[in-house]
């Protein structure tokens, strides 16, 4: 894989090993990930109730305790009525093609505890092996923010090292867009 497309050909693998070095996951992780079999990705997002910006259906939810799960299902089916507060999810659901938009579950939740912080778990399977057990991946993130803020504060920051970043790699400087 380390050669990329040849003659305008996409090459698909058929085996992917995951103990490859950093610059190769950091070169090809988007294009290991098309070809992943993952059999599930689940991402739940929580806040206080003030930093969601709800439409439609979801607008007239509300927090029936001091943790409500606002929403739980296919991605598909939160972006158009949480567009400010589903991109984590809509970002993993194009990340993994094999599962898509709507076989990445999305979760809302509306934590009263959590009043400076967004918290984003992950959680990701992949097919059960020969002793039936699957591979399991869980991050969890915790993002400082203001009262009633959308976008946690470590945010912007994240997204400008990462512009930064991508001017600096050796093998293709600057910002490429597909």
């Amino acid at each position: 894989m380390a050669e990329g497309e040849e003659g305008g050909k996409s090459r698909h693998p058929d085996l992917v090993v995951e103990v490859a070095h950093p610059k190769i996951i950091h070169e090809f992780g988007a294009q290991i990930l098309h070809h992943a079999n993952l059999l599930s990705l689940r991402v739940t997002m929580a806040t206080h109730p003030d930093g969601f910006r709800l439409e439609g259906p979801l607008a007239a939810t509300h927090s029936t305790g001091p943790r409500t799960v606002l929403y739980e299902g296919p991605v598909r089916g939160l972006c158009p009525f949480a567009p400010r507060n589903s991109n984590t999810m809509a970002a993993a659901a194009l990340a993994a093609p094999s599962l898509g938009f709507d076989r990445v579950i999305g979760v809302l939740v509306a934590d009263l505890s959590l009043t400076d912080m967004h918290v984003v778990d992950v959680e990701l399977r992949g097919p059960p092996g020969p002793t039936g057990r699957s591979f399991a991946v869980h991050t969890h993130r915790e993002n400082p923010a203001e009262p009633g803020a959308v976008t946690g504060s470590a945010t912007v920051t994240a997204f400008w090292r990462s512009l930064l970043s991508c001017c600096q790699l050796p093998s293709r400087p600057g910002i490429h867009l597909c």
